[in-house]
This record gives structure tokens, C-alpha cells and sequence, in this order.
């Protein structure tokens, strides 16, 4: 049997990934893509309350029939709540749902239970009283504040730094975009987007020497070996010193002639000027309307949970010019979208 938790951590990894495959690896469409402790069970302070936890993030998020094979094996028996595993070492695995938002959310939880003690003692009383969801929700805004204020734009601004001498223009993106477009972090993110003009690629390898660089290709990662030619747009960037985030996520995108052009279909485009806005100090990001249109989905794909929340967030501080390109934008690509209604 393993040791407890956080000790019996490197084990069980190590066996998770021999059992379920290792995406990070390369070479292959499935597998571990990130695991963590997670859950108040893995805070010293909390150990009594609950089991600790792993938090799984797994290529397919519906683990296969062999998968499923591979963690009766190392002993994981279904638990009552859907995507939770129990293992008679004493802990719980989790598989986290990639568009819920929520492994990011549990992880900013247990750094301000790890922190605070008042915390602590306001999530046992609520957990004892009403059960572990009630206790994460009542600590959801306290987390996020703690977040905001010990992590808060922190990768972002690394990330700043390390692009500062591109050639070449570039901007943030997605989650992050939206919160420099309101001015504050409105939840933790599991990555940190950033878009570079296609035509700077050649200068990525020596701005971001010493770190990992993979290229998804066919839902399989490569190593990145140079400059990408269409349609691969995109590589992911891992650092150990990358605060708050698990990952760097470069897309390309042409940035030519003064205009911003939609990726998925390129008939539509902002000015340049309007489609890239700076932010807190002077960080470049990418216009709200243009982020939801993205998180809006694609055919035959809804958005996801945190998506809608992010449009629910951001939809009323569009500027009237905004919200009428998103609208049009929509009307374009998804005339049946439900957030059409909203747009008026």
C-alpha cells in the first residue's frame, strides 16, 4: 500500500500514467494530460474531514473500456458520484471536466485552505453542517479573491516580459483577454492563450528557450521542431517557473494588412486597431466581442459551462459597436445561437 498522501503522490502518478497511458509522452490520442492533489482531504489542517484527492485530467474525458480495465486493476473502485474513483490506499481520483473550469477553481480553494486559517475553520463549519459542495461554494469568493491577490496578472506579465522583444505583433487571448478587458481576474484559468503573428514564428524557439514545446497534431502531440505551416496553428509551452496556469498556449494567426481575421472562417475580420486593446499595464489583449465569438462554439458544438459564464460576465460591458459586430458575427457562422437573444 502506498504511503498517505502528499507522500504517496509520485506512486501514484507513476502507476496512473502506466495504467491509463501518458499523453505527455507524445505518440499517442489518449492518456494522463495533467494530474494534481486536490479536495480540503489534502490540506494538513482538513485531513480528518474528507479523503485527499487527485484531480485527473484524461484524453478521452471518457475514459475507454481499456482505461476503465487499467484502474480496476490498480485497485480504483467507481465511487456513487460520477467521473469519482476511490482506492484503498485512502484517496479519491477525480477526472475533471475540461469545460467546467472547475479543477482550476479546486486548485485556487486548496491554496487559500493552505494559507488561511480562518478558512480552514469557515469550510469545516460549513462541510460539517452541509456537506462538501456547500463548503466549496461558500469559500468560492474568498478563493477567488486569494487568487486574484497572490496570483492575480502575475503569468500574465511574465509572459509580457518574455515576448517583449518580438518582432512582431502579439496579444492574449481567451480567459485572460477577458479579464484584462474588465480589469480583474474573474476565476483561475487552466492555461494562458496567447496569439503571435504567424509570420514572428522563427523567433519563438529562442524566446522560449528551456521550455517544452509541443504541437497538437491529430489530437496527438509532436515535439516542436520549427515554424508551422497551415492549417497547424497552434503549440503548447510548459515552464515549471509559469505561475498559476499549467501551460503557455501560442496560436498563430495572421496579423497582416491591419486586420484581425476569425480563424474558422476568415470572411470575418475587425481592424486591427480595434481587435487589439491594451489592458492593465499595457498589456495587449484581444477585443471581448472577438474572444465570445470563439467561446460562442462551433457548429454542431455548444459552448461550455465556464464559456457561458464568461458571456454572462462580459456581454454587458460590450460597447454598442461590439456588441453589434458579435451579433452580426453570429448571425454569420451560428444563426440559430442561443446568445442572439441576449445580444438583442
Amino acid at each position: 500500500m502506498l504511503p498517505s498522501f502528499p507522500a504517496g503522490f509520485p506512486a501514484a502518478e507513476h502507476d496512473l500514467k502506466a495504467a491509463l497511458g501518458d499523453f505527455l509522452a507524445r505518440g499517442r490520442p489518449d492518456g494522463v494530460f495533467a494530474l494534481a492533489p486536490g479536495g480540503p482531504g489534502s490540506v494538513p489542517a482538513l485531513a480528518d474531514l474528507d479523503l485527499p484527492e487527485l484531480h485527473l485530467d484524461l484524453l478521452p474525458e471518457v475514459p475507454s473500456a481499456a482505461q476503465v480495465q487499467g484502474l480496476r486493476a490498480l485497485g480504483y473502485v467507481p465511487a456513487q458520484a460520477p467521473g469519482e474513483w476511490t482506492h484503498p490506499g485512502g484517496w479519491r481520483l477525480v477526472l475533471c471536466d475540461h469545460g467546467s473550469g472547475w479543477r482550476a477553481a479546486q486548485a485556487a480553494l486548496r491554496d487559500l485552505l493552505r494559507a488561511d486559517a480562518g478558512a480552514v475553520q469557515t469550510y469545516r463549519d460549513v462541510f460539517l453542517c452541509q456537506g462538501r459542495r456547500a463548503a466549496d461554494e461558500a469559500l468560492a469568493p474568498v478563493a477567488l479573491a486569494h487568487h486574484a491577490r497572490t496570483v492575480g496578472f502575475t503569468p500574465a506579465q511574465q509572459v509580457a516580459d518574455l515576448f517583449g522583444p518580438l518582432d512582431g505583433l502579439w496579444l492574449f487571448a481567451a480567459g485572460t483577454a477577458l479579464d484584462l478587458h474588465l480589469g480583474r481576474v474573474a476565476r483561475p484559468h487552466d492555461d494562458l492563450d496567447v496569439v503571435v503573428d504567424r509570420a514572428a514564428q522563427a523567433q519563438l524557439p529562442a524566446l522560449l528557450a528551456g521550455w517544452r514545446l509541443d504541437v497538437p497534431v491529430d489530437g496527438v502531440y509532436q515535439p516542436y521542431t520549427g515554424p508551422l505551416d497551415a492549417p497547424l496553428h497552434q503549440l503548447h509551452a510548459r515552464h515549471p517557473n509559469l505561475r498559476g496556469v499549467q501551460m503557455l498556449d501560442v496560436l498563430l494567426s495572421d496579423l497582416s494588412g491591419d486586420l484581425w481575421r476569425y480563424r474558422r472562417d476568415p470572411r470575418l475580420t475587425l481592424p486591427l486597431h480595434r481587435a487589439r486593446r491594451l489592458g492593465p499595464a499595457g498589456l495587449p489583449y484581444l477585443a471581448p466581442e472577438a474572444v465570445l465569438l470563439f467561446k460562442a462554439g462551433a457548429a454542431g458544438r455548444d459552448p461550455r459551462s465556464k464559456d457561458e459564464a464568461d458571456f454572462g460576465r462580459v456581454a454587458p460591458t460590450l460597447d454598442a459597436e461590439g456588441r453589434a459586430w458579435l451579433r452580426w458575427a453570429l448571425e454569420e457562422t451560428q444563426p440559430g445561437h442561443h446568445w442572439l437573444a441576449e445580444l438583442g
